[in-house]
């Protein structure tokens, strides 16, 4: 045998052996990650919290209890609506009813009339989405069991519906308000805020911002009500137990259990093809739980404090694969997004309730309070979570602006342009 020969057999021998040790190191950490991955989904699965998308499939509910069923069987006559609100937007005398109420002004009675004639349309729409926010629970109708690309279509397209109910409700506030109906046009109100809470029981992260959307919506609406004229002292005490039970921590956590649930899953469909490498998937998929167990902690504290938290989370090098650490970095974006948009909500809500206090108090005493010592909410009611510090009262003739310094931190005297503060003034406000 030629030298040549040889030399090529050894480097062959050699080969084959290096393949063979790779392939065994492969299969070793191949079968580490496994078992590591199977061991952190079964803790989480024995506290009952879901690691896929077929297990955000919730509990039944006795039908006549579940508002989501509630909704499903309006749900034709709010697509009607939807559509019909879609044109009427368009229309000049739409297009002059939103730039009047961006102004603060009321509509004309012109206006009036159109605004009756579109909501007149669905008369027994309110009573519907009214059997709905009088259910105790909500069991999200979505199948979740479907593959992943058809169940991410279904979740965008369903959180984009859920808006239709509140958009309704606001139209009938505002017939309501200018019949001098304050006390009906709060109980709507209510039936907003209730629909929101119990949409918030809707898995993964967009439905989450779509809760608080609504949210957002109905607390607008209220601070014209509270300002509209006097309502009874039953049905402000009712409002502010449903804003306390909005002002919840725990929410948004569950809300980011359930997106792990949909990180794990996508994680996994992500290296399915890559048989050769499964330990990258499992990697993946252990990094991702280090990274919510990191995260859900941060993410209930107020802004002030979770916000430099968040984006510190991705400066952890301790990630398993080469490719978690950019993966899981694009996260943050949307969950710095959602802190933001949770805690902002937060702080309207606390706005809102010390509105209705204010209100109350002038209500009662005939004059006005002089600060937020003069109400009867605990400090964390009127905690601001931008700050830490109390949310911020300035009186104008028109009426109290209440507001958050916002993420600046710095009180502007309640300036919102440009969202320096943010807050409720009187309708039409402007620093």
């Amino acid at each position: 045998m030629s030298r040549f020969k040889r030399i090529m057999k050894r480097l062959g021998i050699g080969l084959a052996i290096l393949i063979a040790v790779l392939l065994i190191i492969n299969a070793a950490y191949s079968w580490h990650t496994g078992r590591q991955l199977e061991q952190r989904l079964a803790k989480l699965r024995a506290a009952g919290e879901p690691t896929s998308f077929a297990e955000l499939t919730p509990e039944p509910i006795p039908p006549e209890q579940d508002a989501a069923v509630h909704l499903q069987r309006c749900y034709t006559e709010l697509e009607s609506f939807a559509s019909a609100e879609g044109r009427f937007s368009t229309t000049p005398v739409g297009l002059a009813i939103d730039e009047r109420m961006d102004q603060g002004k009321e509509p004309t009675k012109e206006q009036m009339v159109a605004i009756r004639d579109l909501v007149g349309n669905y008369p027994t729409l309110q009573h519907s989405l009214e059997q709905a926010a009088a259910c105790k629970d909500y069991a999200s109708q979505i199948d979740f069991t479907v593959a992943d690309s058809q169940l991410m279509d279904e979740l965008l397209s369903s959180a984009g519906s859920h808006r239709t109910p509140s958009r309704f409700l606001r139209w009938k506030i505002i017939i309501l308000l200018a019949e001098g109906k304050q006390e009906e046009a709060l109980q709507i109100g209510l039936v907003m805020l209730r629909l929101a809470r119990l949409y918030g029981n809707e898995p993964v992260l967009v439905n989450g911002l779509v809760s608080i959307a609504i949210r957002g919506v109905a607390v607008n609406d209220l601070n014209l009500v509270l300002r509209a004229g006097p309502v009874s002292e039953e049905l402000r005490q009712e409002l502010d137990q449903e804003l306390a039970l909005h002002d919840d921590p725990k929410w948004i956590q569950h809300v980011m259990k359930t997106e792990r649930a949909v990180n794990l899953s996508l994680s996994k469909s992500l290296f399915a093809e890559a048989w050769w490498l499964p330990w990258l998937g499992r990697g993946l998929e252990v990094d991702m739980i280090d990274y919510h167990e990191r995260l859900l902690p941060i993410i209930t504290q107020p802004w002030h404090k979770s916000h430099t938290l968040i984006h510190r989370l991705n400066t952890d090098d301790s990630y398993s694969t080469y490719v978690s650490g950019t993966l899981i970095g694009l996260l943050t974006p949307a969950i710095d997004a959602a802190s933001e948009a949770f805690n902002r909500n937060t702080a309207l809500l606390r706005c809102l309730r010390i509105l209705n206090e204010l209100t109350a108090y002038a209500q009662a005493n005939g004059h006005e309070a002089e600060g937020l010592d003069d109400l009867d909410l605990l400090d964390a009611a009127k905690r601001d979570p931008f700050s830490g510090q109390p949310l911020r009262l300035k009186w104008t003739d028109e009426g109290w602006v209440v507001y958050t310094v916002f993420k600046n931190g710095t009180d502007d005297g309640g300036d919102f342009k440009d969202q320096a503060d943010w807050g409720l003034g009187p309708a039409g406000y402007v620093p």
